[in-house]
């Protein structure tokens, strides 16, 4: 598939996200130039703190010209967060249509998380520090997460009150997990995943299986 290629914490306002303008020539590469800054300040151990104006400065833009395109910092974050993650998301989606059972996907989805996180770290840094000022891995990965989740119970695969408190437990989990791997922890994808089928309300014996078998390929998104 194409991946990108550079592209809930605390309780905050959730910004408003305007949809991607259908830009041409130099909006639309100011813009890309704008989110590329962001990604290369965003993308490493120290980026949590990035400011206005060194987006700004490392675009080569004025800060007038950032309000053209964004109302705030947490704005283009947001953004930022949805088009790193659009291309996995969106994968991983069909490969849950693609699976025989909703533990398979959610299986499938939290082993290709951590496996991609621990091949790119910049995507993995930028991803955690994102997650800090919205919903985990991005609104697309956490409205997708949720709807797998409620699909599980409705299927009766997953025992747990209600699509909110599924969600929470997989994407809290592998949120810690990127971070414990960032910081030079063992990457154990299949441990991860066992674990979250459990509290899922997955059978024991059952969630071995499924986290033993192969991993499905990701769907290439067309």
């Amino acid at each position: 598939m194409a991946m990108p290629a550079k592209i809930a914490g605390r309780p905050q306002r959730r910004a408003h996200v305007r949809p991607a303008p259908k830009l041409g020539g130099k909006r639309e590469r100011t813009r890309k130039n704008m989110l590329d800054a962001a990604f290369g300040l965003i993308g490493n151990e120290k980026g949590l703190t990035v400011r206005i104006e060194e987006i700004c400065a490392a675009a080569d833009i004025s800060r007038g010209t950032f309000y053209n395109y964004f109302t705030s910092l947490e704005e283009l974050f947001e953004v930022l967060a949805i088009e790193l993650s659009h291309d996995l998301n969106r994968a991983l989606v069909l490969t849950f249509d693609e699976t025989q059972s909703h533990a398979e996907g959610a299986n499938a989805a939290i082993q290709h998380y951590l496996n991609y996180a621990r091949r790119d770290p910049a995507w993995a840094w930028a991803m955690v520090h994102l997650s800090a000022f919205g919903p985990s891995f991005g609104a697309e990965a956490w409205d997708a997460c949720y709807r797998s989740i409620e699909k599980g119970i409705e299927a009766g695969e997953f025992d747990v009150p209600n699509a909110t408190v599924g969600r929470d437990l997989m994407t809290g989990t592998v949120l810690a997990t990127v971070r414990t791997t960032l910081r030079g922890g063992r990457s154990q994808p299949r441990v991860i995943a066992h674990h979250v089928l459990r509290a899922l309300g997955v059978r024991d014996a059952r969630a071995k299986e499924v986290v033993d078998s192969p991993l499905p390929d990701i769907v290439d998104p067309k």
